[in-house]
């Protein structure tokens, strides 16, 4: 597992990822400043709506899950497999070390944005519960960002081809963003889009609407998605 954390926090990808998303976000707070600096701190706060979510998103599908396909790409799956440390372990560390490395880039991106508004805020002054709002929000993306990560891991790891993984996955995430919730409709299909693939979470929100469908379906589809990748696995022999 520490060899493949080591793998993640040396990718240079990882931490240009990161830095992009940074990057945006203080040019950003650089022009409120300047010309909204009434709702400064309102507009940090919601960091993790858009920027923050999908500087998250493509941590996941960029760097993260290829774990699960670098050995297939590299070329040295067959050695891995022919050992009994290269299979049941390695997948569980392998999904240790990414949930590690997705929680260690959403903390990396709140303490970004929080010490960014501090410092470019002036002396604008900040609103009383901000601070215990912002880490509530952080909390929720945490755990969305680790489901998403694991989502998107289960279907490289079946598939062992992370361009696949990544339009599969990152198709639902980025559609939920052109999707208006205030004009859907309990159960349709773009409800589920909207909702069902852990955006909602990793933009800090919770999902207020029939939170105990949304706790069945989750866990079908990371059960399910297990399965399947085990089931893979049983077939390449790797368990």
């Amino acid at each position: 597992m520490k060899a493949d954390l080591i793998r993640c926090f040396r990718n240079p990808l990882y931490w240009l990822v990161l830095g992009a998303g940074l990057s945006v976000r203080a040019v950003l707070a650089y022009f409120d400043s300047r010309f909204r600096s009434d709702a400064f701190w309102s507009l940090s706060a919601e960091f993790w709506n858009k920027i923050g979510s999908v500087t998250l998103g493509f941590l996941v599908l960029l760097v993260l899950i290829r774990l699960f396909s670098a050995d297939r790409e590299t070329g040295v799956f067959p050695v891995i497999n022919s050992t009994a440390y290269g299979r049941s372990t390695l997948f569980r560390n392998r999904l240790i070390a990414g949930s590690i490395a997705a929680s260690a880039g959403a903390v990396l991106l709140a303490a970004g944005n929080h010490a960014l508004s501090i410092l470019i805020s002036g002396r604008l002054p900040q609103p009383d519960g901000w601070n215990h709002a912002w880490f509530r929000s952080t909390a929720i993306v945490l755990i969305g960002t680790i489901g998403f990560f694991l989502f998107a891991a289960f279907v490289c790891d079946s598939l062992k081809n992370q361009p696949a993984a990544m339009c599969i996955c990152g198709a639902p995430f980025a559609f939920s963003y052109f999707i208006n919730a205030d004009v859907l409709k309990k159960f349709e299909f773009f409800w589920f889009v909207r909702y069902g693939f852990f955006a909602e979470w990793m933009r800090g929100r919770r999902i207020g609407v029939t939170p105990g469908v949304w706790g069945v379906w989750y866990a079908l589809l990371l059960g399910g998605l297990l399965l399947a990748a085990i089931h893979q696995r049983k077939e390449r022999k790797e368990l």
